[in-house]
């Protein structure tokens, strides 16, 4: 697993001590850092509670002392009432206390598990996302952090309090009258049986209940990244009843899981009650042939109503605890995801590279990939050179520039930087010093300035004013009511494809990297924004490696070298005249996107 040099509260979560297959064991971890005040509030709990069970206790203690009446009757009654009264008096003061500590474990416990679930996804290797919706991370890192909240206040209130009740009652029964202790752990057997009788049906639908909530939320945010679509081809009606068939789902699953819920619920108080009739008959028996006295037998019979009442509250937080064991295991599929990127004991890259990328003998598969999409490809880029990829779809051109970055691993054969493989380097290292254009620029709800310098610091406005004059955004930026400081709204809604793609190189040029990568950034512009975003592209690349990944030939003009893929395999490479004088496989590409250009 991934260790790191220093240490944090959530270390415990990533260093492999999370464990889904024992979510017991894995719930103490949450508090590793916190046990000394899980005991001080368990302390405080049995002293807060204890009123509540000696109240049984007091009241045989004054039906017995007015049964029969005597001169010291009611002075015995006011004593024994002082007494209780003293000892109720600490409840507010420490019941205060309780729930502030308890209070401040669980906000603990919560910050510490999407502490450790964000720095988790943010190691784990790409193939990982790739494999999930983002909308069901987002699930693990909500819901299920709080349906573990939830467990965690069941067990310290309603389970703490139903365990506290049992062992005050049955050591009383054994002080007092053994035999009926032994009637009140009858109970407890009872109670397990009827664990053992839903366990199984509670882990299959609660499993259920989250998958169908995980997949309810990733149709939403469909629906909701498609609404331009829909509404541009009049498909509100049916994209509608989709999403309501999904609700209709969760539903229909949420009335099972309801329904088994109160199905417990009232067999354990059925039986319970059972219990507690034969407990009054019995206690009745003994009183009258003289074993124990009335006010006995009033203490008995609360203490065994609370005792009912205890398992039933304990027994009670069952649901809770199949719902908080299945947010473990989801939550494992994340903390226990065996795909993360280890840099331990790995040399950081050459700082700064140089910009050198060799492929020897390279060839890739993915895990369910049925055709490898790379067939031993060699090829040395040299420093500062531009070089395009192009092909059909499917060719391999992503692939090679994901490669190139580490984000996969060669299947067969070595990507090297600068002489080093990239299997032995810190790729955080090398990736500080890569300027990535994608074909779909991500942008968040920030401002002008916080897109383009995400992740840096103190950049000054000179800085930022220079950089969008290289990207062709300036005049764009001045335009705004509030210049740099201007909202661009949610995904950056507010901005044209251009502006997207162009803010994406102003973001890769204010790090000045080394090497830089463009997949297709100019594919989805007009003649206009394309023509910005080609002056930008050619001042982002002068003196910098530059890797294209290209279906318009228009981005490639300024190549030195076009490397062209068909199959996985390199075909053709050379300068664009070289290959159009060759009359091959990119001639045929090229004339049949100018035949496509013309016709448009």
């Amino acid at each position: 697993m991934l260790k790191k040099s220093s240490s944090s509260p959530w270390d415990a979560l990533l260093d492999g001590r999370f464990d889904s297959t024992r979510p017991g064991r894995t719930l103490w971890r949450l508090f590793a850092d916190q046990r000394g005040k899980v005991m001080g509030a368990v302390a405080l709990f049995v002293i807060k509670q204890s009123p509540a069970s000696l109240m049984p206790l007091a009241v045989g203690m004054i039906v017995d002392a007015l049964t029969p009446l005597h001169d010291g009757s009611f002075r015995r009654v006011l004593w024994i009432a002082g007494v209780y009264l003293l000892l109720l008096a600490q409840n507010p003061f420490l019941h205060t206390a309780f729930a502030r500590i308890m209070s401040g474990l669980l906000r603990h416990m919560q910050f510490n598990l999407r502490s450790a679930l964000v720095e988790r996804l943010q190691q784990l290797a790409v193939s990982f996302h790739e494999d999930k919706q983002s909308s069901a991370l987002q699930t693990k890192i909500l819901r299920d952090v709080d349906a573990i909240d939830g467990l965690c206040r069941y067990l310290m209130l309603n389970g703490l309090n139903g365990l506290l009740v049992i062992l005050y009652v049955t050591v009383i029964a054994l002080v007092r009258q053994p035999i009926l202790a032994l009637y009140f752990l009858v109970t407890v057997p009872a109670g397990i049986a009827l664990l053992k009788l839903f366990d199984r049906r509670f882990k299959e639908q609660y499993k259920a209940l989250r998958i169908e909530t995980e997949q309810m939320n990733t149709r939403v945010g469909e629906m909701l990244q498609m609404l331009p679509v829909t509404r541009a081809h009049g498909l509100e009606e049916q994209e509608t009843r989709s999403v309501r068939s999904v609700f209709q789902r969760l539903s229909e699953r949420g009335l099972q899981v309801d329904t088994l819920t109160e199905l417990f619920a009232s067999s354990s108080w059925f039986t319970f009650i059972v219990f507690q009739l034969a407990c009054l008959v019995f206690s009745a028996w003994l009183v009258v042939h003289h074993k124990i006295t009335v006010g006995d037998a009033v203490m008995y019979q609360t203490y065994f109503g609370m005792l009912i009442g205890a398992v039933q509250q304990t027994l009670g937080v069952f649901p809770a605890l199949a719902q908080g064991r299945e947010a473990i295991r989801s939550i494992g599929e994340i903390l226990e995801a065996p795909e993360v990127e280890d840099y331990s004991g790995k040399r950081p890259a050459p700082v700064p590279t140089s910009g050198e990328i060799v492929f020897e003998n390279v060839s890739f598969q993915y895990p369910r990939g049925r055709e490898i999409a790379l067939k031993d490809v060699s090829l040395r880029i040299i420093p500062g050179e531009t070089i395009a990829f192009v092909g059909e779809s499917g060719a391999g051109k992503s692939t090679l520039v994901n490669l190139a970055m580490g984000f996969r691993p060669p299947t067969s054969g070595r990507v090297l930087l600068d002489g080093h493989d990239l299997r032995v380097l810190d790729l955080r290292t090398y990736r500080r010093q890569i300027g990535v254009v994608p074909q779909t620029t991500v942008l968040f709800n920030g401002s002008l300035r916080e897109n383009v310098s995400y992740g840096l610091e103190n950049v000054s406005d000179a800085r930022l004013w220079d950089i969008l004059a290289e990207a062709n955004l300036s005049e764009f930026a001045r335009s705004l009511p509030q210049q740099l400081d201007t909202p661009l709204g949610e995904s950056g809604a507010r901005l044209s494809g251009g502006q997207r793609q162009r803010l994406a190189i102003a973001r890769a040029l204010i790090r000045n990297p080394r090497i830089i990568l463009l997949d297709e950034a100019t594919s989805a512009l007009d003649t206009e924004s394309e023509r910005l975003v080609q002056e930008a592209i050619v001042r982002l690349a002068q003196g910098r490696t530059t890797l294209i990944v290209a279906h318009r030939f228009s981005t490639i003009r300024q190549a030195h070298r076009i490397v062209v893929l068909q199959g996985g395999k390199i075909v053709e490479i050379g300068t664009p005249q070289e290959l159009m004088a060759m009359g091959g496989h990119f001639t045929r590409l090229a004339r049949l996107q100018s035949f496509t250009a013309t016709a448009a």
